[in-house]
């Protein structure tokens, strides 16, 4: 699921590979935004051609569950995979005005077991996000309609919750069954009702609100820690509430490592921030300029989520764009790689997925990386915007 687990820790009980090489790639029809999903020895990956693929170890395919609206335009949608094999996904509708959104549960055979529609109230673009499966089985999911939804195994509505504003970020959910949503303006609670903009909102496993905090973010998810502190928009909140502190510009949507660390990407790069909110360190990220060129400028980075590997390494995917803006012909130009970070700020290895190439204009999709999901096997799996998920062992 999103972040690998309930809490959104990024935590992985397995590590990656030492030596890096190309295990095989898989090919899907349209750029691959969202983090594979590894369990039951599936690989789930959906892509922007609207399908659910499911893949055997080997990279093969087993079969793909195509979606009933040929795309995912209103986020990247990771798939959950429950403790019986079931995968959730989550999408919406396409047609009419408003698409409304919906939740597939499909058996390991690729059959779909149920599926549950939203009927679009008129209010925003219906559209639900990557599901987080709860300790105790239920299932967890955003619309960006205006709502969270708690379901039972079987599909039955446990409760919804309206939240007059999108909440486009996956649910995280503490140990305590607690649910951590951030919620657009303006949320139905008291601290944050006035203010147009973000809201952390503390949820009981029921679906009433236990608080609401103004948050300075931009559509995140929150990340809990081990004790139960909550990690968004470069702040800490207590359980309670309160705000432990705030340090701008650190993370959006962070990962935890075993010790508390918490590791986001900032302007300058990979940040590591130690659990009282002070920089341990920064992994500043490589800019090319262009060879030298006066009219080639390289700056738009993309940083992927960080996957925390059994052995403290933190895995994440960098995409490198520019643009000539000279003659001959104007055109843009990118890179992509997954890092490989050891604990203490060092790079242990870089693995070129995309070198520096021209693109035909000045986008160039090979930049756009997914977040990465460590195999059991210590492979790890990466999707890239030129429609192919990467097998790196």
């Amino acid at each position: 699921m999103f972040h690998g687990n309930a809490q959104h820790t990024g935590l992985s009980p397995f590590s990656g590979p030492t030596v890096p090489f190309l295990r095989w790639t898989f090919q899907t029809g349209g750029p691959v935004d969202a983090s594979p999903a590894v369990g039951h020895g599936r690989i789930y990956v959906t892509s922007e051609d609207g399908n659910l693929y499911a893949l055997n170890m080997q990279g093969q395919l087993l079969w793909k569950f195509q979606t009933l609206c040929h795309d995912f335009e209103f986020g990247a949608v990771t798939p959950a995979i429950d403790s019986d094999g079931t995968v959730y996904l989550g999408g919406h509708l396409c047609g009419g005005e408003r698409p409304q959104g919906i939740l597939y549960a499909i058996n390991p055979s690729g059959k779909q077991k149920w599926n549950f529609t939203n009927p679009n109230p008129v209010e925003g673009v219906d559209s639900f996000n990557s599901p987080t499966i709860g300790p105790d089985g239920t299932i967890y999911v955003s619309d960006v309609g205006f709502h969270v939804f708690a379901f039972n195994p079987d599909g039955i509505v446990k409760w919804q919750l309206a939240t007059h504003g999108e909440v486009v970020g996956p649910p995280a959910v503490a140990p305590d069954g607690t649910v951590y949503v951030e919620i657009d303006d303006p949320p139905p609670t008291d601290s944050c009702q006035q203010a147009l903009n973000k809201c952390l909102v503390a949820l009981n496993p029921d679906g009433t609100i236990k608080w609401g905090l103004f948050s300075y973010g931009e559509f995140n998810s929150p990340a809990v820690g081990s004790d139960g502190t909550v990690y968004i928009d470069s702040s800490a909140v207590s359980p309670d509430g309160t705000v432990k502190w705030l340090t701008p510009g650190m993370f959006g949507s962070p990962s935890i490592g075993p010790d508390g660390t918490i590791y986001g990407s900032g302007e300058g790069g990979l940040n590591s921030i130690n659990p009282d909110g002070t920089l341990r360190w920064q992994f500043p990220i490589e800019r090319p300029n262009g060879s030298g060129n006066p009219c080639c400028f390289y700056g738009l980075v993309g940083l992927s989520s960080v996957a925390i590997g059994s052995n403290g390494i933190l895995y994440f995917g960098v995409g490198v764009e520019g643009f000539c803006s000279c003659a001959p012909v104007p055109s843009g130009y990118g890179n992509a790689s997954l890092y490989a970070v050891a604990p203490n700020g060092t790079l242990a290895w870089k693995f070129v997925i995309h070198p520096t190439v021209t693109c035909a204009t000045f986008s160039c999709p090979i930049v756009l990386l997914s977040d990465p999901t460590i195999g059991s096997d210590g492979t790890i799996y990466i999707g890239s915007g030129d429609g192919n998920l990467y097998a790196i062992g």
